[in-house]
């Protein structure tokens, strides 16, 4: 069992009604499955610090844990709307937490792995936003909240970013996808995965691949690597309980 699965900007709010569909997608990994790589935005907001998460968040870690019990390895790949994730997971309900750009193998397949957010050199206000916001200070105020005030926080900040996904990036930044795509194969690798567009794309590039993850909500749809190294978007299907 070799298999490698990548899912990407899932966004669950709390209440959410897909909440329990994507826990049964996780729980349909055991057995086929050795390894599940998430690329970022599993929430529409996590700041990761116990104390600051709801319990919907806390339920879900919950099932990674079970999953990852029967065999399954978890990664994560943080993603623009994700803070903190690697030093409060990373060894708990993910093997590995990234915060940039990885590297994994599927088969003989050698991939090049990143959340997305930072591919368009040319938006310097995102840019900034994301230094700050990940910034010591503002991670020395955060340590100041209370639980209560934390996740206020984040209810705050969710509220304000929900529905932005609709807005997302009329126009994909191709030019970067392709540059980036090149140089991983310059250095070694077949193939880039990536998600943050909401896009679903299977490109070729210079000798290589360029996997776009779709977003979770829009067809429940994610992307699969097989122990001969080749990848195919597929869709999880299930009957409605």
């Amino acid at each position: 069992m070799t298999d490698l699965v990548f899912v990407a900007d899932v966004h669950l709010v709390e209440g959410d009604e897909e909440a329990p569909v994507f826990m049964r997608f996780l729980r349909s990994l055991a057995g086929n499955t050795s390894r599940c790589i998430i690329v970022g935005d599993l929430f529409n907001v996590w700041i990761a610090r116990r104390r600051f998460m709801s319990p919907g968040q806390m339920r879900l870690m919950d099932v990674i844990r079970d999953v990852a019990a029967d065999g399954v390895r978890f990664e994560y790949v943080e993603g623009n709307r994700d803070y903190f994730v690697a030093e409060n997971w990373s060894g708990d309900a993910f093997d590995q937490v990234t915060s940039g750009c990885m590297t994994a193998m599927a088969g003989p397949t050698r991939l090049l792995v990143t959340h997305g957010d930072q591919v368009n050199k040319a938006d310097l206000p995102y840019r900034f936003w994301r230094a700050l916001s990940r910034s010591l200070p503002v991670r020395s105020l955060l340590s100041l909240l209370t639980g209560s005030a934390g996740r206020r926080l984040a209810e705050g900040l969710e509220r304000r970013l929900r529905g932005t996904n609709l807005r997302r990036k009329a126009q994909l930044p191709m030019a970067d996808l392709d540059t980036l795509t090149r140089q991983a194969v310059a250095d070694g690798c077949q193939g880039v995965v990536l998600g943050h567009f909401h896009t679903e794309i299977e490109r070729q590039v210079g000798g290589g691949t360029l996997w776009v993850l779709p977003d979770w909500r829009s067809g429940r749809r994610y992307l699969r690597f097989g122990q001969d190294g080749r990848g195919r978007f597929v869709s999880y299907d299930e009957v409605a309980p």
